[in-house]
């Protein structure tokens, strides 16, 4: 009994290990973007135009999340930003990633730890900010003449 239950397991595990290099080559084949399904290409569209020059790993990974909701919603919400809200995320981002690994942990720290009352306010306080940023901008680029 015990011996057949050892060579089960044998058996299963071989299988499994045989299957990983099978799998890994999956990732690695690069996705045909005409070959997607019309509601993942609807999901995907941000990237459309760099779909081609994505690595064969990413673009598996974007498929994975195209399936979750989440993701769906949150790139409804990308594409309904204005150019500026974009740059100014994709800016924001970046100086987070730049920051050393302890600051990042802190401020993550700070965000988890917050109510959600308090991210709300958070929210809204950056909301403001960047509004009076963009209202000076706009301000300061009416005197000056337009470019052709």
């Amino acid at each position: 009994m015990i011996n057949k239950a050892i060579t089960a397991l044998t058996l299963a595990a071989a299988l499994s290990i045989s299957a990983l290099p099978a799998y890994a080559d999956e990732h690695n084949k690069a996705v045909d973007w005409d070959q997607l399904p019309a509601e993942t290409r609807e999901t995907l569209a941000p990237v459309e135009k760099r779909w081609d020059k994505l690595k064969p790993q990413q673009q598996h990974r974007l498929l994975r999340r195209a399936e979750d909701k989440n993701f769906k919603n949150r790139a409804e919400r990308w594409k309904q930003l204005s150019p500026e809200e974009r740059k100014r995320i994709v800016k924001a981002r970046k100086r987070f990633k730049d920051m050393p690994p302890e600051k990042r942990k802190e401020l993550r720290k700070r965000w988890e730890n917050m109510t959600d009352e308090e991210k709300r306010e958070a929210k809204k306080k950056r909301i403001k900010k960047h509004e009076k940023a963009k209202k000076k901008d706009r301000e300061r680029d009416k005197g000056k003449p337009k470019e052709k």
